[in-house]
Order: C-alpha cells, then structure tokens, then sequence
C-alpha cells in the first residue's frame, strides 16, 4: 500500500504535494471569511471565488505545454515563490488594516494563475521520480494527499482564524508555500524522453496536445468519463447538501459537516484501497465498477435521508460514495497519465483540468431543480442518470471495459533514480 515511500525522491514529491494541497484549502476557507468580514456581501464572496475559474480556463492550455517543455520543478518552485508572495502581501495588507475588496479580487486571479501552473507539472512530475511499475501505487498516494487535505484543511483553517486571526493565518499559509519549494528544489530529477522533433511553435505543441486528447479513442473515452463525476455526482456535494443539511435533516452548520467529513473520511478510506491495487491491471472496468457504486451510494443517501429524515442513516453511504469517488478519480488520472506519450503528458493532464469548468453548469441547474422539485428529487435523478452512462458504457464500450494498463504506452521505462531498490 505505501511501497512508493521507499523511493527518497517520492517522499519529497509527496510532502510538497500534502503541504501545497493542505495550504489551498486553509486558503479558501480564509478568503470566504476575509471577504464576508470585510463586505458583508454574499454576492461578492461568490464573485471572489468564481474568479478564480478564469486564470485556470486562460492559463491551464499554456501550462500543459510548459510542463512538457521546460523543467517541471523549476514551475513548481516558481509558481510556489509567485504564491508565497501574494499571501505574504495580503497577509501584510490584512494586519495593517489596508486590505480593500479588489485586493482580495487581485489575489484570486493571481493565485488561480500560479495554481494553474502548478498543478500539471506538479500531476505529472510522478512519473519523473517514480519506475513505470510503481506508478498506480505512487499516483494513488498522491491523490491520498488531497483527499486528506479536502477533509483537515478547512477544519484546521477555522481552527487557525480563531487562534491568530485571518492575517497570521496568510502568513502561516506564505511560508507553507515556501516549505513546498524547498522540497521540489531538493529532488534530483533524470532528464526526460523528448519527443523527435521538438522544434515546433508554441501553439503548434498545443495543438498536438488537444489532437492528441481527442482524436485518440482511447483518450477521448477517458476524457468523457471525467466529465461525468462535476457534471452529475459533485452538485449535491455543493449545491444540495446545504439543503439537505436544513430542510430534510433539520440540522444547520453541524448536519453539513459531518455530511462533508463523511465523504472526506470515505475518500482517505479509498484512496488507501486504491494504493494497494497496484497490481491491478483492469483499471477500465475497476473505474466503470468506481462509478456505478458511486452512483448509486449517492442515490442511496438521497432516497434514504428523504424517506427517514435520520442523518444518521443516510450519512454512511456518504462515506461509501467518498470511497468510490476516491478510486474513480484516481484510476482515472493514473490511466490517462499511462496512455500519454512522455512528451505530450503535461498537455494531456492539462485537459483533465478543464473538466472541473463544467462544474457550475451541474450546481446551477442542481439548484435550480432543487427550487422545484426539491433536493432528494434533484440528487436522486442526477446519480441515476450518472448510473446509466455507466452501464451504458459498461454494456456497450468493450474498449473501455477491457482496457488494461499492460497494453497502454510503448516507450521504454526507465529507471529514474539510479541505486534505488524499488523490486
């Protein structure tokens, strides 16, 4: 389950991962509280967050292709200084009692940009410091990091507002980033396959990226298939779980955590499972089985908390959608990831972050449904259309269902760190 730890190199690579992941979550659930505190606006602490989409969907095409064309840990290290030195700035703007609302509006474009440009190299670097054979375990351990800090960050950013106020709080978060560049800047890395001819333009390289995305069958397929998780399964986590929390459960702020801690719980469960399939080769038909549980468990929690009104009775299959959710994501990325050439990864990674873009599309119409045939209604519906892609893809894609990660990629592996035992 945690083989990839024996590799010194991973190590480093996954405390800087843990470290980053945990350091976005404290700061999003600061910003929230900053930008209520000084506005009192819940229009502009939804505008606040929704600009942060805009550097991802401009800046993310651009930094898959840095990612495959220049040193990922110089992007890392780089986009780590640019982060630490915005919060730092805000963190001196809140103690002096300087900050303004543009500010905050200046920070979340700037930090999405920086974001935008971490997160495929960072995605990608794995494969830089890790043996082919290794790879679903390390990618897996990886994606654990982020599980663990969706479910502790913003608990402990609450816990880090109320001990030093929002100000100390960026300052904690500013040298955190610093802690994530040292642990890049110490990892030795191999130099990388190249592709033949790599003296093409900028956007040419972009391009090949997205031909490759999809026009291969296979990439295509893959793509589609992440599409399905912020499109139908992720709206009742953000838009109808509030409303469960007060109208179904009759709770408040408490009835929406444990509902939120039940699926982050679930998650860290599933990402352990998921790092100790490594010798797991079936991983199309291991991510179409994710995906109906998934699916379904979220069906079970809306019909469930509907017809008892018992949080207690509908909350664990929260967790068991959390856990489904945890490998479908996670196979997902680790199939992909093995698909791609070595020197189209980057912008091949680079895709799956435009996935999320759809995201709002799925709360909108969530919310909007929900105001009409209410919350159990409109969660029900959703994970049932989610269960049948899944048997439809099941049922009718024989490529997906048979897929094996023995037959994807042909370039010879390498062993990226000379005098490492990983056998």
């Amino acid at each position: 389950m945690f083989y990839a730890f024996r590799i010194p190199n991973y190590r480093l690579l996954w405390v800087g991962n843990a470290l980053t992941s945990v350091a976005m979550w404290i700061q999003q659930t600061t910003m929230g509280w900053v930008v209520y505190d000084l506005t009192g606006s819940g229009s502009l602490l939804g505008g606040v967050n929704a600009v942060r989409t805009i550097p991802t969907v401009l800046m993310t095409p651009i930094a898959g292709v840095a990612s495959d064309r220049i040193s990922r840990n110089a992007i890392v290290a780089t986009s780590q200084v640019a982060l630490f030195l915005c919060t730092f700035l805000l963190a001196v703007a809140l103690m002096l009692n300087k900050a303004e609302v543009w500010h905050l509006f200046a920070f979340s474009i700037l930090a999405g940009a920086a974001n935008a440009f971490n997160m495929p190299a960072r995605q990608t670097m794995v494969f830089d410091v890790v043996p082919r054979n290794l790879l679903p375990n390390a990618i897996a351990l990886s994606n654990l990091a982020f599980s663990v800090a969706r479910t502790i960050g913003p608990m402990v950013g609450g816990a880090l507002i109320v001990a030093f106020g929002p100000a100390n709080n960026f300052f904690i978060q500013s040298f955190a980033y610093l802690g994530v560049m040292i642990t890049v800047l110490m990892i030795r890395f191999p130099a990388r396959n190249q592709a033949p001819s790599k003296k093409q333009s900028f956007f040419r390289d972009m391009a090949e990226g997205y031909s490759f995305a999809f026009k291969d069958p296979q990439a295509r397929l893959l793509i589609f298939m992440s599409v399905i998780n912020p499109l139908f399964l992720i709206p009742l986590h953000l838009a109808l779980l509030p409303i469960y929390a007060k109208t179904i459960f009759e709770g408040g702020a408490s009835s929406l955590g444990i509902m939120l801690g039940a699926i982050g719980f679930g998650g860290f469960f599933g990402g352990l499972l998921t790092a100790s399939l490594n010798k797991v080769d079936q991983r199309g038909l291991l991510q179409i089985i994710a995906l109906l549980i998934y699916s379904l468990s979220q069906a079970a929690f809306s019909i469930v908390g509907a017809v008892t009104g018992q949080l207690w009775l509908a909350v664990p299959f929260l967790s068991l959608a959390g856990a489904a959710e945890s490998l479908f994501n996670t196979t997902n990325q680790t199939v992909l990831q093995f698909l791609a050439p070595d020197h189209l990864r980057g912008r091949l990674v680079s895709v799956l972050q435009l996935g999320p873009m759809i995201m709002p599309l799925g709360i909108l119409n969530a919310g909007i449904f929900a105001d009409i045939v209410g919350a159990p209604t409109v969660g029900a519906a959703l994970s049932f259309m989610a269960f049948a892609v899944g048997v439809a893809i099941l049922i009718f894609s024989p490529r997906m269902r048979n897929l094996r990660l023995s037959q994807l990629g042909s370039e010879p592996e390498q062993d990226p760190h000379a005098g490492v035992r990983v056998h």
